[in-house]
């Protein structure tokens, strides 16, 4: 219970599903032990009475047979509690994830790597196919800084799920049943909480775990992020400072130095190679450079070798461009150089090709 009254803390609001089964936005009670009996409601998946309120009509008291809330982020005082990445499954749709657990098991291994283990939380959603990752920073940020953790832990996911999917031979962690691979912060695959700095007027909702409308299909129910398997809270998870303040820090100076990415929009994600592909072990150098641990004097060179290593290996052409450029943020080479880099070595490459 406390997990989620500390997810519903810091907001006047949440939503809970209707009959129709629509979620709505309520209000929630003042008292704070009112407030605890709707979370055991929640958990118990019982009935109870809500007060329901739409824009332009008074509100209006509403009784539903099992209580299921979701939570705002961020706050009414505009800060920010914990951050989220939903993974929808294919049940969404054909843009939904082939399998929404091995991606939550890429984010929660950036998390680890980074330090910030201690602030993650995972759970199956509502139907027990897709998974929700919760991640609780040290204390209420701003806006701005969670908006960059967010999308700092997800694309770090991204950049490892191609060298691990060219490396060990596994299906992309966020590729989607339709057979793309998924774009950071699409509907319906990889969305982000909070999605941006434009707030809408009550925030981003996301579903609290453990509603017990859902425990009879396993939906929910909290997991190891990495085995998948149900799990038991020992504390409320809660990031070290440090760690999120260097993580956070790191992905601020990497998006300012991506100045210009948004002026070119893809029209279509990039697709992963068919299995037909030579696919060969990528090369240490080139995890480096992609992580950004390359120091200055060999940014160039490093770019020109993982292109080409990662255009070896057969990873998609536009996606070894895309980890070139996000490996040259990281590492401070301007993104014009690593597009020259990316190209000569697109070049070599075809080169060697044609006279084999």
């Amino acid at each position: 219970m406390e997990l989620l009254l500390v997810l519903l803390n810091g907001s006047h609001f949440a939503t809970a599903i209707r009959r129709s089964e629509k979620p709505c936005r309520i209000v929630l009670p003042p008292d704070p032990h009112a407030v605890m009996a709707l979370v055991d409601a929640h958990l118990c998946g019982r009935p109870a009475t809500l007060t329901f309120i739409a824009e332009g009509y008074p509100p209006r008291l509403e009784r539903v047979d099992q209580v299921v809330l979701a939570a705002y982020c961020p706050g009414t005082d505009g800060l920010v509690r914990w951050l989220a990445i939903d993974l929808d499954a294919a049940d969404h749709g054909a843009t939904g994830l082939a399998d929404p657990a091995h991606a939550a098991r890429c984010i929660a291994e950036r998390a680890d790597a980074a330090g910030l283990s201690s602030g993650l939380l995972v759970a199956r959603s509502r139907r027990a196919l897709g998974r929700h990752v919760f991640f609780f920073p040290p204390g209420p940020v701003d806006l701005e800084t969670a908006v960059i953790g967010a999308a700092g832990l997800a694309a770090a996911a991204f950049n490892i799920a191609v060298l691990d999917a060219a490396q060990c031979a596994v299906p992309h962690a966020f590729l989607c049943a339709n057979g793309a691979i998924a774009r950071l912060g699409d509907a319906g695959s990889v969305e982000l909480v909070p999605r941006s700095t434009s707030r809408p007027p009550h925030g981003w909702s996301m579903t609290l775990p453990c509603a017990g409308a859902f425990a009879a299909h396993g939906g929910g129910v909290i997991v190891d992020p990495f085995e998948d398997k149900p799990t038991q809270l020992e504390g409320l998870p809660a990031c070290d400072p440090q760690a999120w303040e260097v993580f956070t820090a790191e992905a601020r100076a990497a998006l300012a130095r991506r100045t210009g990415d948004s002026a070119h929009p893809r029209r279509q994600p990039p697709r992963f190679p068919t299995p037909a592909l030579p696919i060969e072990r990528i090369h240490p150098a080139t995890r480096e450079f992609i992580e950004g641990r390359v120091p200055e004097g060999a940014r160039n060179q490093s770019a020109f070798a993982a292109a080409a290593n990662l255009l070896g290996c057969g990873v998609d052409e536009r996606e070894a461009e895309r980890l070139i450029v996000a490996g040259a943020a990281a590492c401070g080479l301007p993104k014009r150089e690593a597009r020259s880099a990316f190209a000569s070595a697109l070049k070599s490459v075809s080169r060697n090709v044609r006279l084999a």
